[in-house]
């Protein structure tokens, strides 16, 4: 029977095709009221368009398994137009497997074969992906049939692992071999046992020409591909998880052959096990100490489970084997970068495994790092510099100082240099005279910088001796901070940045603070305040709420970090030091709480560095304005340009409350901006009354309301007048 395809059809065209083909495969030709080329044509043209569920696939399959009035063609057109279009069903596999062999009541021979290659070709979509293996014994009792020895022979090598190598199916294979005349099939099949036990099975026995088991049907395989990556549903069920506790066949889903190869354990012996035969969690706790490493340890870069299973047996020996093979491919690749420039397919694949594993045990291959300190230097800073970047981020925490000579300039340089050996190639290939490359070199460097500190707080001390080590561990930070924090503010110094590049900024700040706030409970992390030019730079140079909030908050963060760091009996932060950055908290407040703007009279107060000569001028510019305004409050809470329109929001919201619970009460209005003496004028002439502590302190909260609550935080945390409302504030 021709298969003509239809153009499209429908679920509900589908499903009455599929049920009136069930009726008709149980009646004879004669007797059938609906015409079944037509219904085997509808069903074949959805399942190619959309993939079978599995009601219906398992319905297809009882349909051909069972005795039927189909013939032999329209049998197979229906078998070979089974794509799945999520995880195939146990039980349909089970239906097959049990429908094999020979009687009356069994499908023909033809159709065994289709059925086994089908198992073959679905056998990585499987529900169960040990439902074959697990049937390995009822699979191998049907050698003796000739007719379907062949594709039996090729679905055995392809699910066959140490366990199923047993001494009585060694020798029924070498025993059939002999008297059929050395198949190629079987040839093929006994050979795969040969990798599990050389020693028994002789060259002798499996010389010949044996069978190269390929795939049955590759455009079948790229369909079912494609099918289950538009299929949302099915992509969600057979996606590969990082939880995942089995080992990774990809099968279907991989068009191209990757250059990692996939996990294979052979020669292991009996007493030890093998990470194919991990079978879910529980299993793998239970064989983690009788685990066989596979024969390419590579394997870890694309596998989820030998990455799980090298993170808790690492040893010297594994990484050593993953080093290896990455140092010969990085040297490879290296003499073909030198020689035409660029990074290849190849190299790319392997480098974005390498991130996959990095990501997965935070530490970058030693390999790896080698491979990149000498790229840098042959590196045009753009192409795949995000991936490029994200690989960096994972250096290891270690001595930042250093210079770079030029007789060392195109070897591999001593690791513990970073900045000679990769920041300062690494800088050269990025900037461009360009806000944006800048920008970019302080994006990474904010990732660096929560990565130090993910690897100093996952590693306390323990004991007096690592003191030295933590010692070197904070220089390191430090010397980084300083650099990254210059970079922050001569991005913001040169130029006029965006907001996009602000957010950026603060980004970076916002990692440092993070950092620091482990410094009361970690010894080896000490408070490093930001540079007191990027502050002000912050709070006067980009007039938007988010930025001033996110810069209060880290000013908040500081002042609690500090705080606690400083009740411990001993700590290490001198006088001078704190007070400069109580400099910057008296600043703000003085702008935004208490109108004083720039005054330097107060307590550690620094005016904001502004030249007391910019002082007039400022006044003048300020009583021009209509209204006039004072200098002192020309940022506050009541007539900043970030804070005016919201803090007379949050005063209707305060009006509108007052009028709905006593109707009539409030006769006028504010008018704004709001004063201490205009607070007053309003009670006496009809108003509500509010005093003008009051008044910005439920400013405060309806801003903490709206979701711009580092405002607050900062003065909860530093106004002593206010530090009493923060429990009523946040609740």
């Amino acid at each position: 029977m021709e298969l003509i395809l239809i153009d499209h059809v429908t679920t509900e065209d589908f499903r009455h095709a599929l049920a009136n083909l069930v009726v008709a495969s149980r009646q004879p030709l004669k007797q059938r009221s609906h015409q079944v080329p037509s219904l085997v044509r509808s069903i074949c043209a959805y399942a190619y368009q959309n993939g079978l569920p599995t009601v219906a696939l398992n319905t297809l399959l009882d349909t051909v398994t069972q005795p039927n009035h189909l013939d032999q063609n329209t049998i197979s057109t229906l078998i070979k137009s089974l794509y799945p279009a999520g995880q195939v069903s146990t039980n349909a596999i089970c239906a097959i497997i049990s429908s094999l062999g020979q009687g009356k009541q069994k499908p023909s021979v033809a159709t065994q074969n289709l059925l086994l290659k089908w198992i073959i070709m679905v056998n990585d979509v499987v529900e169960d992906t040990l439902v074959v293996s697990k049937l390995y014994g009822v699979l191998f009792s049907l050698l003796d049939m000739i007719s379907i020895r062949a594709t039996l022979c090729h679905l055995l090598a392809a699910i066959t692992c140490r366990r199923h190598v047993k001494p009585f199916r060694i020798q029924m294979l070498l025993e059939v071999s002999r008297n059929t005349g050395n198949e190629p099939a079987l040839l093929g099949l006994i050979r795969v046992y040969k990798d599990y036990y050389p020693d028994i099975i002789l060259d002798q026995a499996a010389s010949g020409r044996a069978s190269r088991f390929s795939h049955p049907d590759p455009e079948w395989r790229d369909r079912v591909h494609i099918i289950q990556h538009i299929n949302a549903h099915a992509q969600k069920e057979t996606s590969l998880s990082a939880a995942s506790f089995k080992v990774v066949r990809r099968g279907a889903k991989r068009i191209r052959v990757s250059l990692i190869p996939e996990v294979h354990t052979y020669r292991a012996d009996e007493s030890s096990t093998t990470l194919e035969e991990v079978d879910g969690v529980d299993d793998f706790v239970q064989k983690l100490d009788r685990i066989e490493l596979p024969n390419q340890m590579i394997s870890a870069l694309d596998d989820p489970l030998l990455q799980k299973y090298t993170l808790l047996r690492s040893t010297d020996t594994s990484v050593n084997r993953i080093n290896q093979w990455l140092a010969l491919f990085f040297d490879e690749q290296l003499q073909t970068i030198m020689g035409n420039g660029g990074l290849g397919k190849r190299l790319v694949e392997v480098l974005e495994k390498v991130l996959s594993y990095t990501r997965h045990t935070m530490t970058l291959l030693e390999s790896a790092q080698s491979f990149l300190r000498t790229f840098l230097l042959q590196w045009d800073g753009h192409e795949n510099r995000k991936l490029i970047l994200d690989l960096l981020a994972y250096i290891p925490l270690q001595s930042f100082e250093g210079r770079l000579s030029k007789s060392m300039a195109r070897k591999c340089l001593d690791p513990a240099e970073l900045q000679a050996s990769l920041l300062c190639p690494l800088e050269t290939a990025i900037i461009d005279n360009t806000t944006d490359s800048a920008i970019t070199l302080l994006e990474y460097y904010t990732s660096l910088s929560q990565h130090w500190t993910a690897q100093v707080l996952s590693h306390p001390i323990s004991s007096p001796s690592e003191t030295g080590s933590s010692t070197s561990d904070f220089t390191a930070i430090s010397a980084l901070t300083a650099h990254a924090s210059f970079l922050s503010l001569t991005i913001l110094a040169s130029t006029s940045p965006t907001q996009t590049n602000i957010s950026s900024i603060l980004s970076y700040h916002e990692a440092l603070a993070y950092t620091i706030s482990h410094a009361p409970s970690h010894t080896q992390i000490h408070v490093l305040t930001p540079l007191s030019q990027t502050i002000y730079l912050l709070t006067f140079q980009s007039p938007a709420l988010s930025t001033l909030s996110r810069l209060c908050s880290i000013l908040a963060t500081y002042k609690r970090t500090f705080e606690a760091a400083m009740a411990r009996p001993t700590h290490e932060y001198p006088r001078d030091y704190v007070n400069h950055f109580n400099g910057f908290l008296m600043d703000i407040c003085n702008l935004l709480w208490r109108s004083r703007a720039f005054n330097t009279s107060d307590t550690n107060a620094l005016g904001c560095l502004l030249p007391p000569s910019d002082l007039p001028h400022l006044r003048t510019y300020a009583e021009a304005l209509t209204p006039p305004q004072s200098v002192p409050s020309l940022f506050s809470l009541s007539n900043g340009p970030i804070l005016c329109a919201l803090s007379i929001a949050a005063f209707r919201e305060l009006e509108d409350g007052a009028g709905e619970n006593e109707e009539g009460s409030v006769r006028m209005r504010h008018a704004g901006p709001i004063g201490q003496r205009s607070l007053a004028a309003l009670a006496a002439n009809g108003g509500i009354t509010v005093g003008w502590a009051e008044y910005r302190l439920e400013v405060l909260k309806w801003l903490g309301q709206m979701g711009v609550d580092g405002i607050g935080q900062l003065m909860f945390c530093t106004m002593k007048h206010l530090m009493g409302s923060v429990k009523g504030t946040t609740a």
